[in-house]
């Protein structure tokens, strides 16, 4: 197929790129917000002149506190830019299959019952990004039965990987044990350490998408529109994960809850079901915990992971933010 792939610069876009094309797929890129702003529909008909056979759509703002500094930003990226990809596409009488990455932060702070998480679980988005990643659901929803598009739209979970932001959690504090590890401090600062979530590799998470754009594209998914939640089904604590980027360096420091990093209405744990996943395309998470956490390191340390893609500059570029949890 031919793949058409916006925010392809950014974190989750070069990986997709590379799991794309590494399927066989034809793919073809969208250039950064300075050269291709999501929500120009007249520049998004010229790009999709091109005639993709699928899309995968990942522009937007990905990063929650982004949102509450930026919240007409989180909506004109997530939602305007959304709205604007399908508009052009029908402007063009094109209907390709479309995956929509959303996320699980429209389910809000779940209640214990719930857990874990699935696809008919309530929705109750309760911040900027949230609300903003809600309302591109129902966008992209609507244009799957209102326009005839074949449309996934994912609840993604959390995920991280090479090539991250240090402004998301695991990066962050893969920084911090660094610093530790040169001598450069004697403590890991972190902020709600005793929180359980479910976070995948980046790497098991664009496998999940190109299989389910596959499967959209070969019919199995049916006619309407499929949202499908991704996630590992595992919820691990902060602490946990710190103090196994703290053995893999060798190191053995203190964990020092920093006040001002604490979220008060962070939920206790937030996992998912992936058993629709599963069921739709045999999909189950591939890279262990260990070799997510080493690469991190690694990438930490300045040394970058051998398949890890070149680092360029985001689709959405936002304001550097102090380091604190995803």
């Amino acid at each position: 197929m031919r793949v058409f792939v916006t925010g392809a610069t950014g974190f989750v876009g070069r990986w997709m790129q590379r799991e794309l094309a590494g399927a066989g797929h034809e793919v073809v890129a969208a250039p950064a917000a300075n050269a291709l702003d999501i929500t120009d529909g007249a520049a998004l008909v010229g790009w999709f002149g091109g005639r993709p056979d699928a899309v995968v759509h990942l522009a937007g703002m990905a990063f929650a506190p982004d949102a509450r500094n930026h919240p007409g930003e989180a909506f004109r990226a997530n939602v305007a830019g959304t709205l604007a990809v399908f508009e052009a596409l029908r402007r063009l009488d094109q209907r390709p299959p479309m995956l929509v990455t959303g996320s699980s932060d429209v389910y809000g702070a779940p209640r214990p019952e719930d857990l874990p998480l699935s696809e008919s679980a309530p929705l109750n988005p309760g911040h900027p990004y949230a609300v903003s990643k809600a309302a591109q659901e129902g966008v992209a929803v609507e244009a799957g039965v209102r326009w005839g598009f074949p449309v996934v739209v994912t609840r993604s979970f959390n995920h991280t990987g090479p090539g991250q932001r240090s402004s998301f959690v695991l990066p962050a504090m893969a920084e911090r044990v660094v610093a530790v590890q040169r001598g450069m401090a004697d403590a890991i600062p972190a902020g709600n350490v005793d929180v359980r979530r479910d976070i995948g590799d980046v790497r098991d998470v664009v496998r999940a998408y190109r299989l389910l754009l596959e499967a959209s594209a070969s019919g199995r998914l049916g006619a309407g529109p499929v949202i499908v939640n991704v996630a590992t089904g595992r919820a691990t604590p902060i602490r946990s994960l710190i103090e196994q980027l703290c053995a893999l360096a060798g190191i053995a420091p203190t964990i020092a809850v920093d006040p001002r990093l604490v979220r008060v209405d962070d939920p206790a744990e937030i996992r998912g079901d992936a058993s629709l996943l599963r069921q739709l395309t045999g999909w189950r998470p591939s890279v262990p915990l260990e070799r997510t956490l080493a690469d991190l390191l690694r990438e930490a340390r300045g040394v970058a992971s051998p398949d890890t893609p070149e680092l360029t500059s985001g689709a959405l570029a936002p304001e550097p933010i102090p380091n604190g949890h995803s």
